[in-house]
């Protein structure tokens, strides 16, 4: 499935790819080629304007920024934090859109529009296999946002006004943002505007067309930086969405296989991150991280550590070096146990390029680990 571009763009190029022979050089009054395209450009925006207008429930075309609460929706995970979504019309249907990992965290989540009204979702779902985008379609009749089927053809720019409205930190109610667009990329966009967790998934709304250029989806910390950024102007942290205009390739899969995906890869990735404190912490600070014992698959590592072990004697015991010897040993089979099984089960592309990323933390891991001796 592609999105392609809306009526009003094919028309609008099919209009100005006319045979310079049938355009005058405006001589004597008459057009040029300049004004004519102007003109059409013009003509078919307030056409597609009012186009949206008419079909807005409300009969009014959200413009200037104004972005009506009721397509706004925040996603209230089961066991806390949460993220949000929107209610767009795209090619002529109404879609929940939000991230495709807020969307695989959600079994169980309560999904509300701001304005109060819960939202239920069929059992399926169109995921981008580039970017991190996934919608449901729904049967709504409430309010939609709109989308901008072309950036270039909207004539969005880096410096316009933007805002991002969605759940901010996950505390369940909206916020709204203010910021500018500080890069354009093929699929992605750069904006100012400083979300936070939880506004994963919201809309990126440009304030003066009033539609959605983007969809938040990560930051990047640029804390570190190295001698070509030191002397950059460049926020330590930096914000990127996904385009929702282009074409976009999409692959249909069921909630309930999403959510098995997603449960696959946060498995695997909190026990990367745990193995990979655990191991920090033992080879640079000589500590044993004794607080994860009560964790489900990692726990029993830590277990001989609050029985027959001498912390005052430390490496004067052989039975202390014996027990850290197998809790090395441990740490070592846990770090390539699950590998091969979760890169195997894994199907989602975006799940799949996050896993490749989350993997070299192991490899990473394992050369530190060899360095440890007691």
């Amino acid at each position: 499935m592609t999105l392609a571009p809306s009526l009003f763009l094919k028309c609008f190029c099919a209009l100005i790819f006319v045979p310079f022979s049938s355009v005058s050089s405006g001589a004597n009054g008459t057009e040029t080629a300049e004004e004519r395209v102007a003109r059409l450009k013009r003509e078919l925006m307030e056409a597609e304007a009012a186009a949206e207008a008419k079909s807005s429930p409300s009969g009014k075309s959200p413009s200037g920024g104004e972005i009506p609460v009721g397509a706004l929706v925040i996603v209230e995970a089961k066991e806390g934090g949460g993220g949000s979504g929107f209610i767009a019309e795209m090619k002529g249907r109404k879609f929940f859109v939000t991230n495709i990992h807020v969307l695989a965290a959600a079994r169980g989540a309560m999904l509300w529009t701001v304005d109060g009204q819960e939202l239920q979702l069929p059992d399926i779902a169109f995921l981008s296999k580039k970017r991190d985008l996934a919608i449901v379609p729904l049967n709504w009749t409430g309010n939609a946002l709109m989308i901008s089927n072309s950036l270039a053809f909207d004539d969005v720019s880096i410096g316009d006004r933007i805002t991002v409205m969605g759940n901010s930190d996950g505390a369940g109610v909206a916020t709204k943002l203010r910021g500018d667009v500080d890069g354009i990329g093929p699929e992605e966009i750069e904006i100012s505007a400083k979300f936070v967790p939880g506004n994963s998934g919201s809309p990126i709304v440009h304030d003066k067309l009033g539609k959605v250029i983007g969809i938040v989806s990560y930051m990047k910390d640029l804390s570190q930086k190295d001698k070509w950024t030191e002397d950059s102007e460049l926020s330590d942290i930096r914000r990127f969405g996904f385009r929702l205009d282009g074409e976009i390739e999409w692959h249909r899969i069921s909630l309930e296989d999403l959510y098995e995906q997603g449960e696959l890869f946060a498995n695997f990735e909190e026990r990367t991150y745990l193995l990979a404190r655990t191991i920090y912490m033992l080879k640079n600070k000589r500590t044993i991280m004794t607080g994860y014992a009560s964790h489900d698959s990692l726990g029993y590592l830590f277990e001989p550590f609050g029985e027959n072990f001498s912390w005052r004697r430390g490496l004067a015991s052989a039975n202390n070096i014996r027990k850290l010897d197998d809790f090395v040993d441990g740490l070592e089979r846990e770090l390539i146990s699950d590998r091969s099984s979760t890169k195997k089960a894994l199907k989602v592309n975006y799940f799949k390029e996050r896993f490749e990323q989350v993997d070299s933390l192991r490899d990473y891991s394992q050369g530190e680990l060899k360095q440890v001796s007691f």
